[in-house]
């Protein structure tokens, strides 16, 4: 059937017979094309929804709220330790456990406002919570290499411009004794798997500690993913501001 003047054509229908004689129409015209339209509606909104949840959950891990927490808390823990032990009058012994904090870490090339307090260990529970002491390194101001390791991204992203870090710059560790100001000498890339950057003088095993050092440690190039390298950037100890005049 069609019509007189031009106007639309109505959906074609197929006959056939099915058992008994009956007759069976099927639709091929504007309901396959409905179905049609709902799949790729279902599909597009599906699309949406695994792109959302892969956006927020990017963006979470880079916010990464819990860091932010336990840096507060590891903040305020320090500053409670720091103000009952300055009624002493000497230096005081740092005493290491793992997973809580003893210093606290300011790079000025990083901005004003950038701190993070530094724990003990370096395993994914204690870097989730920010920067971590490598054990078996030295202490801040101590002959050797005080070395720390933290991620590029997630866990408040604390090491994200370590690379943009240059030859003169200034690393501030402060302890309940003292705060150290570190130069930064250098910067190497290593594989993870090349622990010479964690040796009392970098890269020279055999070669005895004639001064402090620090070493900063953490993933390149930035991604969430595995990655087989490192960058290491190490700073030489420049001067000692201690916390009670007694300490000089």
């Amino acid at each position: 059937m069609t019509s007189d003047g031009g106007g639309s054509r109505p959906a074609r229908s197929r006959r056939r017979h099915g058992r008994g004689g009956a007759v069976v129409t099927a639709q091929t015209g504007s309901r396959h094309r409905g179905d049609q339209g709902r799949g790729i509606t279902k599909l597009a909104m599906a699309s949406i929804v695994t792109g959302l949840t892969v956006l927020l959950y990017g963006a979470c891990q880079l916010w990464d709220p819990g860091a932010s927490r336990a840096q507060h808390r590891f903040a305020a823990q320090l500053r409670v330790q720091w103000r009952h032990a300055h009624a002493a009058h000497h230096l005081l012994q740092i005493h290491l456990r793992v997973g809580h904090p003893f210093a606290e870490l300011r790079i000025p090339a990083f901005g004003r406002h950038w701190r993070f307090a530094v724990i003990e260990g370096t395993t994914l529970a204690q870097l989730a919570d920010g920067p971590g002491h490598v054990p078996g390194t030295q202490l801040p101001g101590q002959p050797g290499n005080f070395a720390v390791a933290a991620h590029d991204i997630t866990a408040g992203n604390p090491f994200l411009h370590l690379s943009d870090l240059r030859r003169g710059d200034a690393i501030l560790v402060t302890t309940v004794n003292a705060t150290y100001r570190y130069r930064v000498l250098s910067e190497r890339v290593v594989r993870y798997t090349d622990t010479s950057v964690l040796d009392p003088v970098p890269g020279h095993p055999a070669r005895p500690p004639a001064r402090p050092l620090i070493t900063l440690i953490t993933c390149t190039p930035v991604t969430l993913a595995f990655t087989p390298w490192r960058i290491a950037v190490t700073g030489a100890l420049a001067s000692t501001r201690w916390a009670r005049p007694s300490g000089a």
